[in-house]
């Protein structure tokens, strides 16, 4: 069995058909609780923890099969409300969430500042890559937005249109953008597969800006395959350069 990184996701092979996918996420201070900083409903937290590290496991290629939750609050009632913002983000994969979610709350002591993580596992055949190559153009699906821009947006990334680009195959690699920014992950994109990223002229987004919890996503594929994805695809679609 042999255990390996790539990017922010932790690989265990477990034969020369299977590999097991851990994704992971986490936040402070964001809720409805006295020392919360950014003022939330619970649901909304526990919704985007989950649909971080949904995407980053979807996005690989991986189907989740456990879901795990260590929630730093109360299970009455706060813990209650993170668990039915975690089971709307993962709805759309049809799943039995009574077998796949498991966690922990905090009963010993009263909480005063909303703490969460949760961990998403995996699974995936390692016979199917999605690789960049050069002449690709990268799309963004979504628009990126962080903190109280994220509450009631309708042009974010949701799990529902990520599986819809996944399922396309057309489309070569799938990577959520977080904190970090669009040309930051670009530019990953561009290390991994040894390419060079060329950001495109006029774009009408702010490429160093936080998508906050992976409201968006770089999407790569070939340019003639552009206009079939604005035509499948709900949220805004935005060119943002190409790899060569």
């Amino acid at each position: 069995m042999k255990i390996k990184k790539f990017r922010d996701l932790s690989i265990i092979e477990l034969d020369k058909k299977k590999e097991i996918v851990i994704a992971c996420d986490s936040s402070g201070a964001i809720g409805n609780k006295e020392k919360d900083i950014v003022k939330v409903p619970p649901e909304i937290v526990g919704y985007f923890g989950a649909h971080v590290a949904l995407s980053e496991i979807i996005a690989y290629g991986a189907y989740p099969i456990a879901i795990v939750n260590t929630l730093s609050v109360e299970m009455n009632n706060t813990g209650k409300k993170i668990l039915e913002g975690i089971k709307k983000a993962v709805k759309p994969l049809k799943l039995d969430m009574d077998k796949i979610i498991t966690g922990s709350t905090e009963e010993n002591f009263p909480v005063i500042q909303t703490g969460m993580g949760i961990t998403v596992i995996g699974i995936k055949k390692r016979n199917i890559n999605f690789l960049t190559v050069s002449g690709d153009i990268a799309l963004v699906i979504g628009i990126p937005k962080v903190g109280e821009e994220v509450v009631g947006s309708k042009d974010i990334l949701t799990i529902s249109e990520l599986l819809k680009l996944r399922n396309l195959n057309f489309i070569h690699e799938i990577l959520p953008v977080g904190s970090k920014g669009l040309l930051y992950e670009a530019n990953e994109i561009a290390k991994t597969e040894n390419l060079n990223f060329i950001l495109s002229k006029n774009i009408v987004l702010d490429v160093y800006k936080s998508a906050g919890p992976a409201t968006c996503a770089i999407v790569t594929l070939k340019r003639n395959d552009y206009e079939k994805i604005k035509e499948i695809i709900d949220i805004p679609v935005n060119l943002i350069g190409e790899y060569i």
